[in-house]
C-alpha cells in the first residue's frame, strides 16, 4: 500500500520488517470530519483476496474486503462501497489531496483479481480512512471498516472538506 507522509511524500509499504522513515501519515478522521495526520505506530500485513483498481491511469491493489469512499459526480453525495463490489459497476471515488483547493471525483475501474496477495499498510482506527495516493498530489480514502452508517450517512463532500 501507499501513504502520504507528514511531508506530503508518497511512501510504499511492501514489507512489515523494513524500517520506515515516516512517523505520521494522512487519514480522513471521521470523528472530526477532517483530513489529519495520524501517528504511524505499526504496520499490518494482510494476505487476502485482492482487487487491482485503476484511477486516473494509476493501478494499485486493495484488499477486496476493504471499503472505498465514493461520491456522486453531480451532487457530491458520499457513500462507502466495498472494493469487491466495484467490479462491473460505474463508481467515482472522492479525490482530494494535501494541496488541492477542492474535492473532485475520478472513475474507478477494476483491472484484476488475485485470490491471495500480501497487502502491507499502517494500522488505522475504526473512525479513520487511509488517504491512499493516486498521484503525487492526490488521494482517495479507503478503510477496512464500513464507516457509512455511523459517520457518513446523508453527508456530502462539503461536510468533510
Amino acid at each position: 500500500m501507499l501513504i502520504f507522509d507528514s511531508n506530503n511524500d508518497v511512501l510504499i509499504f511492501d514489507n512489515i520488517y523494513a524500517p520506515t522513515v515516516a512517523d505520521h501519515f494522512w487519514v480522513l478522521d471521521l470523528s472530526m470530519m477532517d483530513f489529519t495526520l495520524a501517528p504511524l505506530q505499526v504496520l499490518e500485513e494482510i494476505v487476502c483476496p485482492t482487487i487491482e483498481v485503476r484511477i486516473n491511469d494509476f493501478k494499485f491493489n486493495l484488499p477486496a474486503t476493504w471499503n472505498m469512499l465514493v461520491a456522486d459526480a453531480e451532487t457530491m453525495q458520499l457513500d462507502v462501497v466495498e472494493v469487491s463490489e466495484l467490479a462491473g459497476k460505474q463508481f467515482t471515488a472522492l479525490v482530494y489531496g494535501p494541496k488541492k483547493p477542492a474535492a473532485d471525483v475520478a472513475t474507478v475501474n477494476v483491472t484484476d483479481y488475485f485470490l491471495n496477495r500480501k497487502n502491507v499498510g499502517p494500522a488505522i482506527g475504526k473512525h479513520q480512512m487511509l488517504c491512499h495516493p493516486i498521484s503525487p498530489d492526490s488521494w482517495i480514502c479507503v478503510a477496512p471498516s464500513d464507516t457509512y452508517n455511523k459517520y457518513l450517512k446523508d453527508c456530502s463532500a462539503g461536510d468533510i472538506i
